[in-house]
């Protein structure tokens, strides 16, 4: 059976904790680029990249007509 490589030394604690606080960074700034918003082009509304706006629209066409607030879809069928 080989011999495997052992540390010398024990690892310090705060580089350990400096280490993991360096991960933990990166993460964040990660997760903070993963949500992209955009203006919309026509209509200024605030949207994620690559979706419809709130107003139905999507690189020039309306892709979805919005109803009035307030309806809700399920309930206009049992009525």
């Amino acid at each position: 059976m080989a011999k495997k490589p052992v540390p010398s030394k024990k690892q310090a604690v705060s580089s350990t904790r400096s280490r993991h606080a360096a991960w933990v960074r990166n993460q964040r700034e990660n997760l903070k680029n993963l949500v992209v918003l955009d203006k919309c082009s026509e209509t200024g509304e605030t949207k994620l990249r690559h979706f419809a706006s709130p107003s139905g629209k999507y690189r020039g066409r309306q892709v979805f007509d919005v109803k009035q607030k307030g309806t809700d879809p399920i309930r206009e069928i049992e009525a």
